[in-house]
């Protein structure tokens, strides 16, 4: 069977991220942030453009979008978490659900630097 480029189902074959959510760690002095694990193992993902419009508007708020990634559509995500590519921590700024061309359901993510490198909590 044959399928048109219009049918083709997308491929998450751009890499592999690994997904923390920031929480408060109780056992410090004062309050302090750190990310831990969420034991889902790893989320394949499509690689997106980041526009130059969608650049300029994070650079007047003073931030810097580092990556805006597609996978299969899941509500699991939000902007409390960090996801970390080969090492470096991507601060989640938006997820939104989105119907590809092809018309398969998806979420965009787009990803900012952290303000701090966050600890990772055990």
């Amino acid at each position: 069977m044959n399928l048109g480029k219009s049918q083709r189902m997308p491929v998450y074959n751009h890499g592999c991220f690994e997904l923390y959510d920031i929480v408060d760690d109780p056992d410090g002095d004062f309050p302090e942030k750190k990310i831990k694990k969420r034991d889902i193992g790893k989320i394949c993902f499509r690689e997106l453009a980041v526009f130059d419009r969608t650049q300029e508007i994070f650079q007047q708020d003073n931030k810097q979008a580092t990556a805006k990634l597609a996978i299969p559509q899941w509500d699991g995500i939000s902007s409390d978490c960090v996801i970390v590519i080969d090492g470096k921590q991507h601060k989640v700024f938006n997820c939104a659900p989105v119907i590809s061309k092809q018309g398969y359901r998806e979420t965009e993510i787009t990803c900012i630097n952290p303000e701090m490198e966050y600890e990772v909590m055990e």
